[in-house]
């Protein structure tokens, strides 16, 4: 996650708006560090895309999707899926300062009560297998408080730290553990391993404070030189307490680990416009690649949001029309499905906005936006606002 890491880093993490961060040259010596999903905000007005690709221009919708709730309530946000057909949002109610995090099932379109936070919280994040979220708050004399709920909103474990930003990643090998950076005002960081079934905390002495799991016990990084800033990295991986690491590769400048697969992007060696996407199984070795067009900033690359669907070995993203310096590009954006495993490409829905995305476990649905008020459906290509921005 970047200065480059913290851009990235934090701009995944931090809430869906916060994606596109602009951080300046010197986080950028920090972030150079990067292994997360950064994205720019490249986009045209929102409801340009949902007029496009509304049901009215696409054929008759299956169901009209909106969450069910009174006029006395107010929604904020939507986090990310608990499973494949129940949605976390946050509502305040009957003029509550401090909002509820709120379950809803499509299937039965009925709302429950997940979790009622004590104070005001800025963060929520939801494994990969939604076993555990972890909700965070930041007090003023530059504390975060951190809790982590089961699958059905009960506490597990809540700790304090020293931070003004956190970055973290879920661990896909052992449900709940996480890798934790916490950030001080100067963007001097300390990393640890937090496993709230244990209830413990573990402090690291780690070489970069965003790394993602590449097993129970290993962690990859890119490697960013802090003295040096540059625009690719050698990917490294690295045992939690060993003092030796493995050079993977390099020259990458975006990777995403996931528990059976490797996704990394490189600039190509003849074409600096354009980049791979490349595919690799558990032992490194290569499945697919392809070739898109690249999009560059005055100091990293601009990475398209994306997200994945392991079980089905689908990777979903926005591909740029064509190369060009992110601030000179007016263009959309082809939202695509490529399956590494068989090589095979689709286009979903072209004409389309660079904003975040989270799929369902199944594949057939992603939220779409900055605060993830749309849902697109990938077998009808329809999109449809769940809730009114306030």
């Amino acid at each position: 996650m970047e200065i480059k890491a913290i851009k990235a880093a934090l701009c995944m993490r931090l809430t869906i708006g916060k994606m596109l961060c602009i951080v300046p040259l010197f986080i950028s010596t920090i972030l150079l560090i990067s292994a997360c999903e950064p994205s720019k905000d490249l986009s045209k007005p929102v409801t340009d895309t949902e007029k496009e690709h509304s049901p009215s221009n696409l054929g008759n919708s299956s169901r009209d999707w909106k969450i069910p709730t009174d006029e006395t309530e107010k929604i904020d946000q939507i986090y990310g899926w608990l499973d494949t057909k129940t949605i976390l949002f946050a509502e305040k109610r009957d003029g509550n300062k401090v909002p509820q995090l709120m379950a809803w099932n499509l299937e039965t379109n009925e709302t429950s009560v997940f979790y009622q936070p004590a104070i005001a919280f800025s963060e929520v994040s939801i494994s990969p297998s939604g076993t555990h979220t972890l909700i965070s708050s930041f007090t003023s004399s530059g504390k975060a408080s951190i809790t982590i709920l089961d699958r059905t909103g009960n506490p597990l474990y809540s700790m304090s730290i020293p931070a003004y930003e956190l970055a973290y990643e879920w661990n896909s090998y052992r449900d709940g553990t996480l890798f934790l950076s916490s950030f001080n005002e100067d963007w001097t960081y300390s990393s640890y391993v937090l496993n709230p079934d244990d209830q413990s905390m573990e402090t690291l002495d780690f070489p970069q404070p965003f790394a993602q799991w590449a097993g129970e016990k290993d962690l990859m990084f890119l490697d960013w030189d802090r003295d040096e800033p540059a625009l690719t990295a050698p990917l490294v991986k690295k045992a939690l307490n060993d003092d030796t690491a493995d050079s993977l590769m390099l020259d990458v400048i975006h990777f995403k680990k996931m528990k059976h697969a490797l996704m990394t992007i490189q600039v190509e060696t003849e074409k600096h416009d354009r980049g791979t996407y490349a595919f690799y199984d558990q032992t490194n070795e290569p499945i697919h690649s392809f070739s898109v067009p690249l999009l560059k900033s005055f100091s990293d690359w601009v990475i398209p949001s994306y997200d994945f669907n392991e079980k089905n070995k689908e990777f979903i993203t926005f591909i740029p029309n064509e190369s060009k310096d992110a601030d000179q590009y007016v263009g959309r954006f082809t939202l695509t499905k490529l399956n590494w495993e068989k090589g095979t490409q689709e286009e979903v829905m072209k004409d389309m906005e660079n904003e975040p995305l989270s799929c369902s476990l199944d594949g057939n649905f992603c939220l779409y936006g900055y605060q993830f008020e749309k849902i697109i459906d990938m077998k009808t290509h329809q999109i449809q606002r769940l809730f009114k921005k306030q």
